[in-house]
């Protein structure tokens, strides 16, 4: 015995199977209409006949002949003399040209020339030659060494051992005569002192005059000491 709830779902079944089949059939319907081949239209056909044009005649027409014009000679007319007439000779104007003054030469301005005044050149200076001091040296040194020669004391050692020798002393002379800077160049040690005290005692030679010029100057003597001096 079919109970309430299944007689409703065979309804809703039954209706769903008809719309489905109801669609069906429409859409095979449309696809039927859309494949459809068109239908063919039957043209009928006319017989058509050309007919032949025939070309008029042409007649030819007679040739004419062409024109020839007369042409009647030109007869020249005699011509008349022509009557001269006589020239009448004139006399000659003579036409006078207007005087025009000389043209005036246009003078430039000349500017006196400058003069430049050229100092004449100083006279050349002349120049004296030094003269030659060398033999008043020689004399002022020989003077000098027999001044310091004279002041020279014989060491007592020295004359006791009997000693003698040569001493070479360079010392540095001022153009006064002032004597500085004395050293001994050669000798034995025992007369050192002495020659540096004659030298010392020599300072403020008189010095000549063409000599002052020349100093300062270093000198170098040689003093002797001989027991039999």
């Amino acid at each position: 015995m079919d109970t309430p709830m299944m007689t409703t779902a065979r309804k809703s079944f039954l209706l769903s199977l008809t719309f489905h089949a109801l669609m069906g059939s429409l859409a095979f319907w449309v696809l039927t209409q859309l494949t459809t081949p068109p239908k063919l239209v039957k043209i009928p056909m006319h017989h058509v006949t050309l007919i032949s044009l025939s070309k008029p005649s042409l007649k030819p027409q007679p040739v004419q002949a062409p024109l020839i014009e007369k042409i009647k000679p030109l007869v020249k007319e005699p011509q008349k003399p022509l009557l001269q007439k006589q020239s009448v000779a004139k006399e000659p104007i003579a036409i006078t040209a207007p005087i025009q003054p000389p043209a005036l030469s246009q003078v430039t301005p000349t500017t006196p020339p400058v003069q430049t005044f050229v100092a004449p050149a100083p006279p050349p200076v002349k120049v004296s030659p030094k003269p030659d001091l060398t033999a008043a040296k020689r004399s002022f040194f020989a003077s000098l060494r027999t001044t310091i020669q004279n002041h020279l004391r014989y060491p007592t050692a020295a004359r006791r051992r009997g000693m003698e020798g040569e001493i070479d002393v360079r010392f540095t002379m001022a153009n006064d005569g002032t004597i500085n800077t004395i050293s001994v160049q050669r000798g034995e040690a025992i007369f050192h002192n002495a020659v540096k005290t004659a030298v010392s005692s020599a300072s403020g030679i008189d010095v000549p005059k063409n000599l002052v010029d020349s100093l300062p100057m270093e000198i170098e003597l040689t003093l002797e000491f001989k027991l039999n001096s």
